[in-house]
């Protein structure tokens, strides 16, 4: 098959989609606003000047490339075509006029937060899901928001992790004694680490016999003020902050926690890839109550739940597994067979294998 997105070459999900679909011995090409190198992929860059690093409003000038989409398209002549994030490539490629039908890949902001930024903002995303011929959602809770948009179908095509690489052989700890726990997630304010920072320095003055070890892992804009944060906390001294990681690295951290947590307080994390990860890893989670993130786990088993924004409840749920080893054993038993179970990369990819031909044939 002949595989074009239509997506961010730079992007860590668009180079996993295009190198999977590669290896299986796909021909694919990636058409870009942002110049970056796939290895055995064709990327075809479309220079659109600063507004890449703009804002939401400033990439309404994707409108205007449509009819250079068009031509690479039409040069390459793809069985698929899958556009990824529905309110910039999704809202380029509703411009392009190509013949062929296309699909669009909705990634979680384009749903929940661009059509509420004005009426405009709406109306692009409604025209982006209006032209596109099918709609692929990384779970059935953004497939629900964005019903608010369309009456169209939704194939749910869930982001898969690797289980050969997160996986709980990566735990290697010394007995130190040390109660680890901590994220893998970008700095920035939907990811609520503020949240995890309030209710790291309730646990630690309310439990000093803790033994506590604070990881994070991950860059961004509020990294500054984060770090600012512990230190008014006075928590800095047992937090650790690690910058961007790699992936066998964020497998070696998750391993590595007797608990991972993701505070994440935006809707528009669409699915909790980070959760998995960490299910995968052996490890229990604790989660705040995002219907994309409750989805990727199996609350009560692999995960506990606690209202987003409250740092007390949250506190609260990491005591409960401090002190009940026993607890963590099951719930991460859990996880890993939950996750092995529904997210398993290959079958995830399989899946969108089997409906891209279903599409192709049509």
């Amino acid at each position: 098959m002949k595989i074009c997105f239509v997506a961010p070459a730079n992007n860590y999900h668009t180079q996993k989609w295009s190198s999977w679909f590669s290896n299986q011995g796909h021909e694919v090409h990636v058409i870009s606003f942002i110049n970056a190198k796939i290895p055995n992929v064709k990327v075809h860059y479309i220079d659109v000047g600063d507004i890449v690093n703009e804002g939401n409003l400033k990439k309404l000038n994707y409108l205007f490339h449509g009819k250079e989409i068009r031509r690479i398209i039409n040069s390459i002549k793809p069985d698929i075509i899958n556009a990824h994030y529905a309110t910039s490539y999704g809202t380029a490629m509703a411009t392009s006029r190509v013949k062929s039908p296309y699909i669009v890949s909705l990634w979680g902001s384009d749903v929940y937060d661009f059509p509420k930024i004005n009426f405009l903002c709406e109306l692009m995303l409604k025209y982006s899901l209006k032209k596109s011929d099918y709609l692929f959602s990384t779970s059935k809770a953004m497939a629900e928001e964005a019903s608010k948009y369309t009456d169209k179908k939704f194939y749910i095509t869930p982001f898969g992790v690797d289980m050969d690489v997160f996986n709980p052989g990566k735990r290697n700890r010394s007995n130190d004694g040390k109660f680890v726990i901590g994220t893998v997630k970008s700095l920035n304010k939907k990811y609520g680490i503020d949240i995890f920072l309030n209710a790291v320095s309730l646990v630690y003055k309310e439990h000093p016999e803790y033994n506590l070890e604070v990881r994070i892992a991950g860059k961004g804009n509020d990294e500054g003020k984060l770090k600012k944060l512990a230190k008014e906390l006075e928590i800095d001294s047992i937090v650790k902050w690690l910058g961007f990681i790699s992936q066998e690295d964020a497998a070696k951290e998750w391993a590595n926690m007797d608990i991972g947590i993701i505070p994440s307080v935006s809707d528009s994390e669409s699915f909790g890839v980070s959760a998995v990860e960490c299910q995968a890893c052996g490890v229990p989670v604790i989660i705040s109550d995002i219907p994309g993130l409750e989805e990727s786990t199996c609350p009560g088993k692999s995960s506990l739940v606690v209202p987003r924004g409250d740092y007390r409840i949250l506190a609260d749920r990491i005591e409960e597994l401090y002190s009940d080893q026993q607890m963590r054993l099951e719930m991460g038993l859990y996880g890993r067979e939950y996750a092995l179970e529904n997210y398993e990369l290959n079958d995830c990819f399989r899946r969108v294998e089997k409906i891209y031909y279903s599409l192709k044939d049509r």
